[in-house]
């Protein structure tokens, strides 16, 4: 009986590697499921971040808390490096969120700035453009547009929060989430119409940290978008990543390149 059940237990880690790696149509629809969860997720923290909370909400906010912590752990079983998985921003962000969605259970629903930190699920993108990159093959994904995209969406919806939570109370003219979200786009965008200021010191340095930061992240996105279509190769010779989709040779080192092309010219 125990050998039967120490023989068992080893079979964890292989069953979950063909679930999350394998090629299989039954581990390639349980990685379009796991993707449809992440883009709903994502998309309902951002819309009840700020809304009323019910009893219903709770008990979604319990499943889904389930849900993702069952696939963290199978994530923390399978992940070789340990260390590197638990490194990766998208880790902690994983992390935050777990914690904002089963400490209410602890201190109550009402714990505003748990509820904002629900957001930061949009950090996950990053793995949905790498999960369709690998799922689809060749459908082709923009890596770099969608990080830089990602990247300008969680700073904005992060941001947003930010300033809800610590200026709507102080500032008059911040009546909901939506005037937060204007103030933060009209001044990433250095629009700046004025009829939303932060006056007070804090609001001051937010605005500072949205021009400053928020253009980085604005221009990044359009040279990925503006910049000349290039595909991810490395170079086995000196590691150079973006290529021209016709190139033969690396124009860092001059090695022949073998990248896969439909034949157009």
């Amino acid at each position: 009986m125990s050998v039967s059940k120490s023989s068992r237990k080893p079979a964890i880690r292989p069953f979950l590697n063909r679930l999350y790696e394998g090629e299989t149509p039954g581990a390639k629809r349980f990685r379009w499921a796991l993707l449809a969860f992440d883009i709903v997720t994502i998309g309902y923290f951002i819309v009840t971040a700020f809304g009323p909370i019910s009893t219903g909400m709770v008990v979604l906010d319990t499943f889904i808390g389930v849900v993702l912590l069952a696939d963290f752990v199978a994530r923390v079983i399978i992940s070789k490096p340990l260390w590197r998985f638990l490194l990766s921003p998208v880790t902690w962000a994983d992390i935050i969120v777990l914690l904002s969605l089963l400490a209410p259970l602890l201190i109550g629903p009402n714990f505003a700035f748990l509820r904002v930190l629900r957001a930061l699920r949009i950090i996950r993108s990053f793995r949905i453009a790498h999960e369709l990159r690998r799922i689809t093959g060749d459908m082709p994904v923009n890596t770099r547009v969608v990080v830089a995209a990602t990247n300008l969406m969680a700073f904005i919806f992060v941001v947003t929060s930010i300033v809800w939570v610590l200026e709507h109370e102080r500032n008059p003219a911040l009546d909901n989430y939506m005037d937060a979200l204007y103030f933060t786009i009209t001044t990433l965008t250095t629009t700046g119409y004025g009829d939303i200021v932060l006056s007070d010191r804090l609001g001051r340095f937010i605005t500072i940290i949205i021009m400053v930061f928020g253009v980085g992240f604005f221009l990044n996105l359009l040279q990925a978008i503006y910049r000349p279509n290039k595909v991810e190769v490395p170079c086995p010779q000196c590691g150079l990543r973006l290529h021209d989709s016709d190139a033969s040779h690396c124009k860092h080192c001059g090695h022949i390149m073998n990248i896969e092309t439909e034949g157009s010219v």
